[in-house]
């Protein structure tokens, strides 16, 4: 996750003035306020006077604060210093916009103003405004005046860019000036997965959780690059130990579940879901497919389980997409419930609302044959074989009820055509067999 805070400053003046916060030295310039440093603004002893005064005040009234630099301050009064205050004021308000505009106005007078630029720059990245925020921290770096900071908010643009070389340079050259910094060491392992470098991006992940054991976004990262690396069994077990520490975000719980359906495990499966679940509100789309995921491994108690959690879900915010999903899944569930007719009604409720779905339609042909009704199987495939996607299965469906009737002629060409659409072994010796029959 990135942070953005202000940089504020810290000046040494006569008036012994303090913004609050960590940041960099503000000299006194000379009565008419001549800078002695291209990257720090100064003060005169009258601008100073007023920018204590408007200090106490955000004491107390911030807002009161702002108005003060926007309303009262003299003509005469030229530091950008005071239009860096009124930005980081603007800033902490969640003013997004007049605070991009007083940071501006603050580089506008003093182009190489550090702190102001790095300002910007967090308000620029936090409009995904990309690479406007390299370019203008790239002018720091240029100048030599890039400290860990920027270094690191760099990194961050970059990655967000798709840059993750770059971004890597950015985050080593960081970790040069603060070698444990969390958040710094925590995007290089991010910039180092981007390129598929797991090996190195997880080892400094658990290098890093040595030291923070129960940084949930780390755990996080950790299973991620994992399933993204294809290291099923490994992301499982990392999972479990999250969740063993209370670290387990609901989506990585989700994940759980579908890691443990893949390894025929329902029951454990069922138990992340339920965990996942209950902590917050799951989407539809998780809810349908751990719905899926408990129907391939025939646990029709976790489908069922689930499918009412939809259901419940389906009530609150309708999902015309999502309802559809959920009653072919229903019709797959009393498939294997042996309801064949309740499964064919919910099918056609599907297909009322979507004459071309495939998968819809498939099952219909299985079930009517099933049923004996084969002149409708056959118009049913006839409609799937039109669907995109679906040819193959459709035509396959179609020569086997050809085949189960003895109308062997009639088959072939429908398992060539099956064949052209999706040329499989077992089709072809199952074309062969066919032909044989049909001379």
């Amino acid at each position: 996750m990135l942070t953005f805070k202000t940089t504020t400053l810290l000046p040494v003046l006569l008036l012994a003035l303090t913004l609050a916060g960590p940041g960099l030295s503000l000299r006194a310039g000379d009565d008419h306020g001549h800078a002695h440093d291209p990257f720090e603004p100064t003060l005169t002893r009258e601008e100073g006077s007023f920018l204590a005064k408007v200090m106490t005040m955000t004491e107390t009234d911030v807002n009161e604060a702002v108005r003060l630099l926007r309303e009262e301050r003299p003509e005469k009064f030229k530091s950008a210093a005071l239009d860096f205050t009124l930005g980081n004021l603007l800033f902490q308000n969640d003013e997004l916009t007049a605070a991009e505009s007083a940071y501006r106005e603050a580089v506008a007078k003093m182009p190489r103003f550090r702190a102001a630029l790095m300002n910007l720059g967090r308000i620029l990245l936090m409009q995904n405004r990309t690479q406007e925020t390299i370019t203008l921290y790239q002018r720091l770096v240029e100048d030599g005046q890039a400290n860990a900071d920027i270094l690191l908010l760099l990194g961050h643009a970059m990655l967000m860019e798709d840059a993750p070389v770059g971004a890597e340079t950015a985050y080593r050259q960081a970790l040069l000036l603060r070698p444990r910094d969390g958040e710094i060491r925590m995007g290089l392992a991010k910039a180092l997965l981007s390129q598929e470098r797991y090996r190195e991006g997880l080892a400094l992940i658990d290098e890093i959780l040595e030291r923070d054991p129960l940084n949930q976004e780390l755990w996080s990262l950790r299973v991620n690059a994992m399933l993204t690396d294809g290291d099923l069994e490994r992301a499982t077990r990392a999972t479990e130990q999250a969740r063993r520490l209370g670290r387990a975000t609901p989506s990585m719980l989700a994940s759980l579940g579908d890691l443990w359906l893949n390894q025929d495990r329902p029951i454990d499966a069922l138990d992340a879901y339920s965990e996942a679940f209950a902590g917050e509100k799951p989407s539809l789309d998780r809810l349908l497919r751990a719905t899926e995921g408990f129907l391939m491994v025939d646990d029709a108690e976790g489908a069922q389980t689930m499918i009412a959690r939809a259901e419940s879900e389906l009530e609150i915010n309708d999902d015309p997409e999502a309802r559809i999903s959920l009653l072919r899944l229903k019709a797959d569930w009393a498939v294997r419930e042996g309801q064949t007719d309740n499964a064919i009604a919910l099918l056609r409720q599907v297909l009322e609302r979507n004459p071309l779905d495939g998968r819809a339609l498939l099952t219909l042909t299985d079930l009517q044959a099933h049923e004996g009704h084969m002149e409708k199987a056959l118009l049913t495939a006839e409609r799937a074989a039109r669907v995109e996607g679906y040819e193959a299965e459709a035509l396959l469906r179609q020569a086997r009820i050809e085949v189960g009737r003895g109308h062997y002629a009639r088959a072939v060409p429908l398992l060539e055509s099956a064949q052209a659409f999706d040329p499989r072994d077992a089709v072809s010796r199952y074309l062969e067999q066919v032909r044989r029959l049909s001379e």
